[in-house]
């Protein structure tokens, strides 16, 4: 049976935040690489799909590339890096570009505005790859991954993705806020750290889960000034999975202001929570250069 594998290129939230202090992480925004078996799928097109355009360059050599590129949503540090996608502008690939409907236009429309003379010297047209621009829907196949989507509170709308297949199961769930869609939402104004109540569809979305990678922005304290920007806390993260158990939880979407050190406290904080609670959940922090093998949960390499 194949493996699933998904390796990191991006995982800073808002805007690239290079430097000694970001180092450790990375600093640039959301891309992450997905293969299993001879199909590659993207999510994001923040910074860090730059590098990947590279790394994909030297392992294809003269060869054609063939992949999807899933979008969770358009805001501009999950589509700053997609000019700068070198595998775009060779005419012998060919990109599934796939994308929420949107009233005012789709993925299309945004990439192509960006890239506009006023932004960007060399204008979408420019890139010969064929790139298929398509809607996302509830359910859908890409080659033998089954997809399943799960809309998700952020200012103007984030779609989460599951990904199914053979013994795999990953779920990326950037750019969520989910203390706003808890029924006892109100409640946790006053109380931060009472038990969430989900609806039950978005628990059986996250639900035993090999893999879940989530936007967790804020420590529980600063949560309390950034309510309604649509990321989560630490408390948040933590009580979700106390209900879905998933065998792996990747923290990501790092705050700009947030240093290596930040990041470590934080990813301790959240895994000695799931430790109290006698959760099976492996909990660290997703960094740029990390590469997980879905459906065989273990610790990460210990960092520098």
């Amino acid at each position: 049976m194949s493996d699933m594998i998904v390796n990191f290129w991006g995982t800073r939230g808002s805007i690239p935040t290079p430097g000694r202090s970001t180092e450790k992480y990375g600093g640039n925004t959301t891309c992450v690489e997905l293969r299993y078996e001879d199909t590659l799928i993207i999510l994001d097109s923040g910074s860090g799909i730059r590098e990947l355009g590279v790394s994909l360059l030297d392992e294809f050599g003269a060869r054609p590339i063939s992949g999807h590129i899933v979008f969770t949503h358009l805001h501009w540090d999950h589509i700053q890096g997609f000019p700068f996608f070198s595998c775009g502008y060779m005419p012998r690939n060919q990109f599934t570009i796939w994308g929420a409907p949107r009233e005012n236009g789709g993925v299309k429309r945004m990439l192509s505005g960006q890239m506009e003379g006023d932004y960007f010297p060399i204008p979408l047209a420019a890139m010969q790859a064929n790139l298929d621009f398509k809607e996302v829907r509830q359910q859908f196949q890409i080659g033998n991954v089954n997809v399943r989507t799960q809309p998700l509170p952020h200012p103007d709308g984030c779609m989460g993705y599951r990904f199914d297949a053979g013994d795999a199961s990953f779920v990326f769930a950037t750019d969520c806020e989910l203390d706003k869609i808890a029924r006892n939402s109100d409640a946790l104004l006053d109380d931060h750290m009472l038990a969430r109540e989900f609806d039950e569809k978005l628990l059986d979305f996250f639900r035993g889960a090999n893999l879940v990678v989530i936007d967790c922005q804020y420590t529980d304290e600063v949560y309390k000034t950034r309510r309604g920007w649509g990321h989560n806390s630490v408390a948040t993260c933590i009580d979700l999975i106390r209900q879905t158990r998933p065998d792996m939880l990747a923290l990501t979407h790092h705050d700009p202001q947030s240093s290596d050190a930040l990041v470590s406290n934080m990813t301790s904080d959240a895994s000695k929570r799931a430790h109290e609670l006698e959760l099976p959940t492996l909990v660290f922090a997703a960094r740029e250069g990390m590469k997980l093998n879905v459906a065989r949960p273990k610790p990460p390499p210990a960092l520098f």
